[in-house]
C-alpha cells in the first residue's frame, strides 16, 4: 500500500475525485468561440460510460485552459469554508486569484470573469459516469450553480475588492461531503509555468491515485482515448503529441513525471507515463520544500537538499537568495542559481548589503554571550578579591580605604570637612566603611550619586552636629 497523505506529512489539499478524473474541462489554453460542445466514450474502470458538455459561444466556447485552475480554486475554497450544506461560496476575487498563484495585479480579474461565465454557462452531462460510493450514477449539472459578485464599475467588471458568492454544483459538494476525495499538492500545481501543464497534472494526479488510498507507478492509454480525456480539439494522434509536449517536458524537469513513453503507431499507439517516485518530506521541512518549488526547484531536488544538508541550512541559504532577488539580480535561471547558492562551499556569492545570514546571527549572538560572559566573570573575580581585601584589614585600615574611594567617587559633591566626621562615623560605629562604599558605587552606576552625598551630608549633620556654623 501506498503512503497516505497524512503518513507523509505532503499532501494537505484534495481534489474531488469525479471532478479531476473525469477532466471536465479542456486542456487546451486556446480554443475558438464555436466549439461549444463535446461528446466523448470513456473507460472508468473496465466499464463504458459517456460524458459530454453543451456551452455558448457568448462566453467563449467550452470551459477550457485557466478555467481548470479557477474550478480548482472554487473546490479549495469550499473545503476552507468547512464544506457547507447549501454549497454556497463567499469569497473575494483577489482570494481566488491568490489560491491559483495568478497575478493580482493585472487582467486576471476579467480572465477570472469570462472563467466564471464560462464555468455557469456550461452544463455537463455524466453518463453512468459519476461515481457515488460504490455506485455509478448519471448526473447532469452546471460546475457553477449561482453566481453573484459586486463590481467596481458599472461595466460589471471584477476587481481586488469584489466579493463573490458562489454556489457550487450540488454533485459536486455532496461528493466533496461524502469525502470523495482525492489528495492534491496544490503548492506544486500553482508552481507550474504553463496553463496547459497544470491541468494536466491535475487529469494525471487523478490516474495515479485511481485507487483510494494507494499510488500507481505507471498509467497507460490509448492515445486518441487521451485526447478524448484531455478534451483536445485535433485527435490526429501526431497534433495529440505536439499538443501534449510542452506540458511533459515540464512534468519531467519538475521531477512528477519519470519519462513519457509511446508504443506502436497510428490511432492505436499507447502513450505511458511512468510517475517519478515522490519521497515523503518531514513536517517541519514542508515550508521550505513549498518555496522551492515556487522558484521551479523540481521536488526530487527539493528532497535532496534537505535531507542532504537540513532544514536550517536550505532556508537560510534560500533567504540569502531571496535577498540577493531583492537586491536586483536577476539570473537567468533562477531554480538553477538557486540550487547553487544553497550548495556553495566556497562563498562564491557574497551576502547582499544589508542581509545577515541566520548563522551569522548565531555567530554574533554566541560571541555576544561569551562576551558578557567573562565580563560576569570577571567583575565577580574583581568583587571576591575586594571582599578579599576588605576582609584582611583592620579597622583603621577599613576606614583609610573608604575615606580613598569616597573621596574619589564624590570628588567636590561632599566638602573636606565631612571626611573628618566620616571618620569619626566610622570609628564609633555608626557607619560601616565597607558598606558605606558599596552603596556609593551602586548610586554611581544608578546616576544618583549626587542626591546620595546630600543625604549623607544630612546625616552626618544631624548625628555629628557638623553644619555650617
Amino acid at each position: 500500500m501506498g503512503k497516505t497523505a497524512q503518513e507523509t506529512g505532503e499532501i494537505r489539499r484534495f481534489d474531488e475525485a469525479n471532478v479531476a478524473r473525469l477532466g471536465l474541462i479542456s486542456i487546451q489554453e486556446r480554443i475558438p468561440a464555436d466549439y461549444t460542445s463535446w461528446t466523448i466514450e470513456l473507460n472508468l474502470d473496465g466499464r463504458r460510460a459517456k460524458l459530454s458538455c453543451v456551452a455558448v459561444a457568448e462566453h467563449g466556447g467550452v470551459p477550457h485552459g485557466l478555467d481548470n485552475d479557477v474550478s480548482l480554486a472554487l473546490i479549495t475554497l469550499y473545503q476552507e469554508a468547512g464544506s457547507p450544506e447549501d454549497g454556497a461560496v463567499v469569497t473575494s476575487a483577489y482570494r481566488i486569484l491568490s489560491v491559483i498563484g495568478w497575478d493580482t495585479s493585472g487582467h486576471y480579474y476579467a480572465a477570472l470573469r469570462d472563467s466564471l461565465d464560462r464555468l455557469t454557462a456550461a452544463t455537463f452531462t455524466a453518463s453512468e459516469a459519476w461515481r457515488t460510493g460504490s455506485k455509478w450514477s448519471t448526473v447532469k449539472f452546471r460546475f457553477i450553480d449561482g453566481l453573484e459578485y459586486t463590481s467596481e464599475s458599472d461595466k460589471l467588471n471584477l476587481g481586488g475588492s469584489s466579493v463573490l458568492r458562489i454556489k457550487l454544483a450540488k454533485v459536486i459538494t455532496d461528493s466533496i461531503r461524502g469525502k470523495h476525495i482525492k489528495p492534491l499538492d496544490l503548492e506544486f500545481l500553482t508552481s507550474l509555468d504553463r496553463p496547459q501543464t497544470r491541468a494536466l497534472y491535475r487529469l494525471l494526479d487523478a490516474q495515479r491515485h485511481a485507487v483510494e488510498g494507494q499510488e500507481v507507478a505507471q498509467f497507460r492509454t490509448n492515445i486518441v482515448e487521451w485526447a478524448e480525456a484531455c478534451k483536445i480539439m485535433d485527435k490526429t494522434p501526431t497534433r495529440v503529441r505536439r499538443t501534449l509536449e510542452g506540458a511533459h517536458a515540464e512534468l519531467v524537469e519538475r521531477g512528477y513525471l519519470a519519462a513519457v513513453d509511446y508504443q506502436g503507431r497510428g490511432p492505436s499507439q499507447e502513450v505511458i507515463y511512468t510517475f517519478a517516485r515522490q519521497p515523503a518530506i518531514p513536517e517541519e521541512a514542508i515550508e521550505v520544500a513549498t518555496r522551492l518549488l515556487r522558484y521551479k526547484v523540481a521536488r526530487q531536488m527539493a528532497h535532496t537538499l534537505l535531507s542532504s544538508l537540513g532544514v536550517a541550512r536550505v532556508r537560510e541559504r534560500l533567504e540569502k537568495f531571496e535577498a540577493m532577488l531583492t537586491a536586483g539580480y536577476a539570473p537567468r535561471n533562477q531554480a538553477g542559481f538557486l540550487v547553487d547558492v544553497i550548495r556553495d562551499e566556497e562563498g562564491k556569492y557574497a551576502d547582499p548589503e544589508g542581509f545577515v545570514s541566520a548563522s551569522r546571527r548565531k555567530e554574533t549572538e554566541a560571541a555576544r554571550r561569551k562576551r558578557l560572559e567573562a565580563q560576569a566573570k570577571l567583575e565577580e573575580r574583581k568583587q571576591q578579591e575586594a571582599e578579599a581585601e576588605w576582609d584582611s584589614l583592620d579597622a583603621k585600615g577599613r576606614t583609610n580605604k573608604a575615606l580613598r574611594m569616597l573621596s574619589v567617587l564624590f570628588g567636590k559633591r561632599l566638602p573636606t570637612r565631612y571626611y573628618s566626621g566620616l571618620a569619626d562615623a566610622f570609628e564609633r560605629g555608626l557607619l560601616s566603611p565597607r558598606e558605606l562604599t558599596e552603596a556609593a558605587i551602586k548610586a554611581r552606576a544608578e546616576m544618583a550619586l549626587e542626591h546620595f552625598a546630600q543625604d549623607l551630608m544630612r546625616r552626618l549633620d544631624e548625628s555629628l552636629g557638623m553644619g555650617m556654623t
